[in-house]
């Protein structure tokens, strides 16, 4: 039984994580990407036909600092009879995500919820005087490509073949959410897995044999994000990525992802937290923990297990006060968000937020964390016991020995 819901948990954190690389954007330095297009202006436009989308409305989170703490908006966009058009303006480079509410694309489980996934959306690189063309079709999954420049068409590339196999394997893990028979629930996760693992391969072998293409250095941060790709190969392969593409948000973020690899080994000092990302904007010193056991817990209300394991962490923050202190790390959520949920169930301990992009508070890279819920055990004298990804009870039984 353990070992089945070991198996779930890592299904879920797999998905869990395309949450993020939806709103997930790339800007990128307009002297290093060269395109076709005109760029003397920051206008750009989008048209297409997508067969199946008829007279739903098309959406888009278009990025920007000043929409609120989550650094997006939403826009809608008209469709008529399947086709639609048209234009804004736009800083830099952006991987911009689309997306409709038709119902046959969501892949809701027997219980309500839903596996996001990278296949349900139409991912395009938005950048001043683009001119991006979308055709395609909805079925299952968004089967539309965008073409108009070469970064474009990379991305059209990948998708086109591995879009495919990842609906596959989500399509067998909802079926498998459905199934009464224990059995056939683990053939079919046993199939997801091992579809899974194709898609993987895939992406694999279009970052390794693209070290020029945006779209690759994309794929390579997405896949050390999902833990899809083993951090010895995921540096031997960055370290042959054009140099050229280094202005990258992409490119800085695995650089920053590295740098956490080698900065939470096992008795390392535990990487730098000093910030205001913090509830009542005041500073915050981790060096001010010194002297007492830290448990660190990245987390988001987004993430089940994290929501159902905060009783537990809110029991060891009472049952050893005088020699351990909690530090929650929050990803994904709104300032609003996340202190509504904490005043709801009464934790008071320590909370920062990550911020996404370039900023020195982005926890996730520093920490090169994967998964959600992430938790760091750290000694009194500020380094790193044990790293755990996912819940269960081993975090806490090291506390119990501590």
């Amino acid at each position: 039984m353990l070992k089945q819901k070991f198996k779930i948990m890592k299904q879920y954190l797999k998905l869990s994580l395309f949450l993020f690389a939806l709103t997930f954007f790339a800007a990128c330095n307009n002297k290093e990407v060269k395109t076709e297009k005109n760029e003397k202006t920051n206008t750009f436009t989008v048209s297409g036909e997508i067969k199946g989308l008829e007279n739903n409305n098309l959406y888009y989170r278009f990025p920007g600092k000043d929409y609120e703490e989550l650094g997006y908006r939403i826009d809608s966009i008209i469709v008529t009879n399947n086709k639609f058009s048209f234009k804004d303006t736009i800083k830099g480079y952006h991987l911009v995500t689309f997306f409709t509410r038709i119902d046959g694309l969501q892949k809701t489980t027997s219980t309500g919820g839903y596996y996001p996934v990278k296949s349900a959306y139409l991912n395009l690189m938005i950048h001043p005087g683009a001119a991006i063309n979308v055709t395609g079709k909805i079925s299952d999954f968004m089967e539309a490509y965008p073409s108009g420049d070469a970064i474009n068409d990379d991305f059209s590339k990948i998708h086109k073949e591995v879009f495919p196999v990842i609906n596959e394997s989500v399509n067998y893990l909802v079926r498998s959410t459905f199934e009464k028979d224990t059995i056939l629930i683990k053939e079919l996760r046993k199939k997801a897995d091992s579809v899974g693992e194709i898609a993987g391969g895939i992406k694999k072998n279009f970052v390794e044999n693209n070290p020029a293409s945006v779209a690759a250095l994309y794929y390579l941060s997405d896949m050390m994000m999902r833990s899809q790709i083993k951090d010895d190969e995921a540096i031997k392969i960055f370290n042959k990525v054009d140099k050229k593409l280094n202005k990258i948000s992409f490119y800085k973020d695995i650089e920053k992802r590295i740098q956490g690899i080698n900065a939470t080994k096992i008795g390392q000092i535990v990487p730098e937290i000093k910030t205001t990302s913090t509830i009542d904007n005041k500073e915050f010193d981790l060096t001010t923990y010194r002297g007492k056991y830290v448990m660190i817990d990245f987390w988001g209300t987004w993430c089940g297990p994290c929501v159902a394991e905060m009783p537990k962490v809110s029991e060891y923050a009472k049952k050893y006060k005088d020699k351990l202190e909690i530090l929650g790390v929050n990803s994904g959520d709104s300032k609003k968000k996340m202190k509504e949920f904490l005043d709801k169930n009464n934790y008071k301990w320590q909370q920062v937020l990550n911020v996404r992009g370039e900023s020195n508070d982005n926890f996730v890279l520093k920490f090169n964390v994967s998964g959600f819920p992430t938790k760091f055990i750290i000694d009194p004298e500020g380094k790193i016991v044990k790293k755990y990804v996912g819940n269960g009870e081993e975090a806490f039984e090291l506390l119990d020995e501590l």
